[in-house]
């Protein structure tokens, strides 16, 4: 991971994006019926370059219903990921810094 950060500094929220849905996937609840498998593929994350945030969440509509009745898989893994993230972002900031 820490190549790609010094390759480019400006991506490490999708390199974070990335690791973090790797991780939350096989948590995610799996449906039975017609839309059973949907809702563990359309966990995804967007790094915002104009808002410089990150986002993590699943795309369909109905997401939200499955998963208040389930627990929220996302927020366990990244409290647990929580220091790496943090080191990942300060590295990140040192390489903007070394760049200018």
């Amino acid at each position: 991971m820490q190549s790609k950060i010094e390759e480019a500094p400006h991506k490490v929220l999708s390199v974070i994006g990335q690791n973090l849905v790797r991780e939350i996937r096989p948590d995610i609840p799996r449906r039975r019926g017609k839309n059973g498998g949907k809702l563990r593929s359309s966990l995804g994350y967007w790094a915002r370059k104009q808002e410089k945030d990150l986002q993590i969440g699943v795309k369909q509509f109905y997401a939200l219903w499955i998963i208040r009745r389930d627990t929220d898989p996302i927020k366990p893994v990244v409290m647990k990921n929580i220091s790496t993230i943090q080191s990942m972002i300060g590295y990140a900031l040192d390489q903007i810094r070394k760049g200018k």
